[in-house]
């Protein structure tokens, strides 16, 4: 990609004490597929059961059903439980629970969950309110950016952001905080996620979205790990500070001769 920074980080870990025996045309990455395939398909049978019960006002198993998808990643129970723990009417009211289910909704690009974090953190709901949080919900829900100055984003400025230290800093800090994550680990999940965000005029990094998935647990990881990554300096076009779009490939690759690692 012309005038980007491409790194590839490589994350070699292995949970503790797991150990690996292949046989004949065993294809770890296709199985572990083959696995997300049928827990996603089971988590949509679960999620429109729901619905139907909902629809036939049995609340009470369609909580059940919900909360069964909800825990295997679908976005749309997620939402649900948000729902039901906001509005009290099968579970006791419980506003902080609702948030944490509408988050998760959110960071797979629900709006109506960015919607209601904002309406929750604005109105003091459950005594969580919190202007700021509300403000960065609001914005989220907008598609404007959730931190620092709205502006332009460029793709190509004159002078790219610089991570601190440069390339190899930005390449050793990477190895130094990305965690492989044990599930994915037992899964023998690998591959790259490419994962897109902006650096604000500040430096700090705003707007970060998984353009290519690798595994649900890997692209949370990828994306949790530039989150907190420290400020950048920030790129510049026609010599003025500007917002610039960043796109970076972390690959994670499982060593399945060390089992110290991943720990």
């Amino acid at each position: 990609m012309r005038n980007k920074i491409m790194l590839l980080v490589v994350v070699m870990c292995m949970a503790t004490g797991m150990r690996a025996q292949f046989y004949p045309g065993f294809n770890p990455a296709e199985q572990a597929k083959k696995e997300r395939q049928k827990v996603a398909a089971e988590a949509e049978k679960n999620y429109q059961k729901g619905n139907e019960l909902l629809k036939a006002q049995k609340l009470d198993k369609a909580l059940a059903c919900y909360e069964k998808a909800a825990s295997a990643g679908h976005a749309g129970a997620q939402y649900n439980m948000g729902v039901f723990y906001a509005e009290g009417k099968v579970v006791e009211q419980d506003y902080q629970k609702a948030v944490e289910w509408f988050e998760r909704a959110a960071e797979q690009g629900m709006k109506d969950a960015e919607f209601n974090l904002a309406s929750i953190y604005h109105q003091g709901l459950g005594g969580l309110k919190d202007p700021q949080k509300a403000e960065y919900w609001a914005r989220k829900y907008k598609g404007l950016a959730a931190t620092g100055e709205i502006g332009e984003v460029i793709d190509i400025p004159d002078e790219q952001p610089k991570f601190p230290g440069g390339d190899k800093a930005l390449m050793q800090w990477l190895q130094e905080n990305l965690h492989y994550p044990v599930q994915a680990a037992k899964e023998h999940a690998t591959g790259r996620v490419l994962v897109n965000f902006v650096i604000n005029t500040d430096g700090s990094t705003d707007e970060v979205k998984v353009l290519r998935s690798a595994h649900p647990l890997l692209d949370q990881e990828a994306m949790r790990v530039v989150k907190e990554m420290p400020k950048w300096e920030p790129g510049k076009k026609d010599g003025k500070v500007v917002r610039v779009r960043f796109t970076l490939p972390i690959t994670f690759h499982l060593n399945m001769n060390n089992p110290q690692q991943g720990k």
